[in-house]
C-alpha cells in the first residue's frame, strides 16, 4: 500500500527551515514532495500542525545483543528510531569462535546479565538469522574488536605475535566484505583493556583499506578524559581512519571543567583534517554493570565459586578496595590526597552506598530505582558493606545494572551537544523484563523536547539533523537521513509540542508522548503510538545500503 502524507510541515534533516508540504511514498521509497498532492489507491496520513521528519539514527544502541528476542524493537521504534547501529563498545554476538563462547560464558553473561546470549560464527550468519525472523528496525552492524582478539588470544594478556596479528586482520576482513561499517572498541572492559594502542592502529589500518570507521568506548571518561581521547585521536591519525567517540562525556565532577579543552581537542584534530564525529545521550547518570564495575577477570571463570570461598572473596574485597580507592584518589585534589586511607575507603563506600542507582536485576525487581544503600538495607540488613556486595552479586548471578550520577546537563553536556559533528545515540538495551534505563526508551523524545523545546539550545531543524542526516553522512548512507525524492521511506510524524519522554530510572520502561506515526522502508509501523508488529527492517550494509 502506497502512503500519501498531507499537511506536514517537513524538517527535511538538512538543517533548513522546516516547510509546509506533502509526501507521497510508493514502494519504500519517497516519490514525490509537494503542494496539493493527489493520489489514488494510497493510505492517507493527515500530518495538520505536526512535523513530518527522516527517521531517527541511533548512532549507539546495544540492541543486537537481544534483537532476535525482541525483534520488534518497541523501546527504539516508538522514540522514532528508524536504523540502529550495533556492535558497540567492542562487544557483539559475532563473530565467535570457542575463545569467544568461553569468553561470554565466564565474563560477557556475568557482566551483563544475559544467559541466553546466542553466539554466531560470523556477522553475516547472524545477519541471515535476523533476515530470516524479520525486523522492524534498520541495523547497520560494527566489528566487536573484544570477539576479534577473543576469537585469537582468548583473554591472555600481552601483545599479540605477528601471526596472532595477521589472524585478526583476516576476521575483520572478512567482516567488512559482508557489510560491516568499521569496527568498535571498549577500553574500559577486557579484552580491549589489555590491548595496547599500537595494537588497535594495526587493525584500523585494515579497517581503513575498506572505508570503514573507527568507533571506541575511550579508555577513560573522568579524569583522565584528554588522555583517553588523545589516545582516540593518535589512532585515528596514524591509521588514516574516520573515528566515532562513544557516548563523549565528562564523568566526575573533577571532570566537568575539562570540558572546553575535550571540544578543543576535537576541533584542532578536525581542523587538521581528521574525520573525528561523536555521540551523546541527554542524561547525567551513565549506566553500567555493577560487576563488571567491582570486579577483576579472574572472578568470573568460577564465578559463584569464587563469591562464596572466604579465600577468595577475602582476595575480592582486598582486590576492589585496593581498585576502587586508586580510582577514588586519582579523582581527589592533591590536598584531599593527604586524608587518611581508612578515612578514604569509608569515603569511597559512602559514595557507593548513596551514588550508585540500581536500575535492574535478574530477581528482587522490588530494589530497582533505589539507590545501593537501600537496596543492601533491605536484603542484607545485618551484614557490613563489602559482605553484602559480594552477596548481592553473586546471588544476582551478575545481573545488576546501575547507574552513576557522573556528568552534568549545565556543565558539560550541553556544551558538548551544540557541536556541530555531535549526533545521538541511546547506548540502549532492548529488555524482555524488569527495568532499563530511561536512555533505552526516552533519548530522542527527550532531545526533542527539553533541549529543543524547552531550553532551546539548538533550533529543531538542527536538532533534527543531528538525529538524520548526520549520522547518515557519518554511517556513509547515500539515500537515508533526508527527506528528499528517491531517498528510502523512513520517516516519523510528531507533534513537537507533545513530544517527550516518559521513561524514569524507577520505571524505564515507558514509551514517550507525541509520536504519531513511524514509517520503516515505506511501511506503516507505528500508528497513532500503536506498533502495528510491522517488521520490514533491513540490514544495511556499508558497500550496498539498500
Amino acid at each position: 500500500m502506497n502512503i500519501l502524507i498531507k499537511n506536514g510541515i517537513i524538517i527535511d534533516g538538512t538543517g533548513f527551515p522546516g516547510y509546509k508540504s506533502d509526501v507521497y511514498i510508493k514502494n519504500n521509497r519517497i516519490e514525490k514532495i509537494g503542494l496539493n498532492l493527489q493520489e489514488d489507491d494510497c493510505e492517507l496520513i493527515d500530518a495538520s500542525n505536526k512535523v513530518v521528519s527522516p527517521g531517527f539514527i541511533d548512532m549507539h544502541s546495544h540492541a543486537d545483543l537481544m534483537i532476535l528476542e525482541a525483534n520488534k524493537a518497541e523501546a527504539t521504534i516508538m522514540q522514532g528510531v528508524t536504523t540502529l547501529v550495533v556492535g558497540m563498545c567492542g562487544i557483539g554476538l559475532a563473530p565467535a569462535n570457542d575463545r569467544v563462547r568461553e569468553y561470554y560464558s565466564t565474563l560477557v553473561e556475568n557482566v551483563f546479565g544475559s544467559s541466553r546470549l546466542q553466539l554466531f560464527d560470523t556477522i553475516q550468519e547472524y545477519m541471515d538469522v535476523i533476515e530470516k525472523k524479520g525486523i522492524s528496525t534498520n541495523l547497520a552492524f560494527f566489528i566487536p574488536h573484544g570477539n576479534i582478539r577473543a576469537s585469537v588470544l582468548g583473554l591472555d594478556e600481552g601483545a599479540a605475535t605477528p601471526e596472532e596479528l595477521n589472524s585478526m586482520k583476516n576476521i575483520i576482513k572478512r567482516e567488512l566484505e559482508a557489510g560491516a561499517f568499521g569496527m568498535s572498541t571498549g577500553l574500559v572492559y577486557p579484552p580491549g583493556s589489555i590491548t595496547s594502542t599500537e595494537e588497535i592502529i594495526e587493525l584500523c589500518k585494515v579497517v581503513r583499506q575498506y572505508g570503514g570507521i573507527y568507533d571506541s568506548h575511550i579508555r577513560d571518561e573522568s579524569i583522565k578524559v584528554l588522555e583517553g581521547m588523545g589516545e582516540f585521536i593518535n589512532i585515528v591519525r596514524k591509521a588514516n581512519i574516520q573515528g566515532q567517540i562513544s557516548h563523549w562525556k565528562a564523568a566526575g565532577n573533577f571532570a566537568w571543567k575539562l570540558t572546553p579543552e575535550m571540544i578543543k581537542l576535537v576541533e584542532n584534530a578536525r581542523n587538521e583534517g581528521l574525520k573525528i564525529n561523536a555521540d551523546i545521550y541527554p542524561y547525567e547518570e551513565s549506566s553500567t554493570s555493577l560487576a563488571g564495575f567491582l570486579l577483576k577477570p579472574w572472578v568470573f571463570k568460577n564465578f559463584k565459586e569464587n563469591l562464596t570461598k572466604p579465600d577468595t572473596r577475602e582476595r575480592i574485597i582486598d582486590e576492589t578496595i585496593n581498585m576502587l580507592t586508586s580510582a577514588f584518589l586519582t579523582n581527589l585534589s592533591s590536598k584531599m590526597k593527604e586524608i587518611p586511607r581508612n578515612k578514604v575507603i569509608e569515603l569511597m563506600f559512602n559514595f557507593l552506598k548513596d551514588g550508585v542507582r540500581i536500575i535492574s536485576v535478574l530477581h528482587n525487581h522490588k530494589i530497582e530505582g533505589k539507590f545501593l544503600n537501600d537496596a543492601l538495607a533491605i536484603l542484607y540488613p545485618k551484614k557490613e558493606i563489602a559482605e553484602a556486595l559480594l552477596d548481592f552479586v553473586r546471588d544476582e548471578e551478575g545481573s545488576i545494572m546501575v547507574s552513576f550520577k557522573g556528568m552534568n546537563e549545565r556543565k558539560s553536556i550541553l556544551s558538548l551537544f551544540k557541536q556541530d559533528f555531535v549526533c545521538i545515540g541511546s547506548d540502549g538495551f532492548l529488555v524482555l523484563e524488569g527495568n532499563t534505563h530511561p536512555r533505552s526508551y526516552g533519548t530522542f523524545p527527550r532531545i526533542l523536547a527539553r533541549y529543543v523545546r524547552e531550553k532551546k539550545i539548538v533550533s529543531l531543524e538542527e536538532g533534527i539533523r543531528k538525529m538524520t542526516s548526520l549520522p547518515a553522512s557519518i554511517l556513509g548512507l547515500k539515500d537515508r537521513g533526508i527527506i528528499k525524492e528517491n531517498y528510502k521511506a523512513d520517516l516519523v510524524i510528531f507533534n513537537p509540542m507533545e513530544i517527550k519522554d516518559k521513561s524514569t530510572y524507577q520505571n524505564g520502561r515507558q514509551f514517550p508522548d507525541g509520536i504519531y506515526y513511524v514509517i520503516v522502508n515505506g511501511e506503516i509501523t507505528v500508528k497513532n503510538g500503536k506498533h502495528l508488529g510491522v517488521q520490514k527492517g533491513q540490514i544495511l550494509r556499508r558497500r550496498n545500503n539498500d
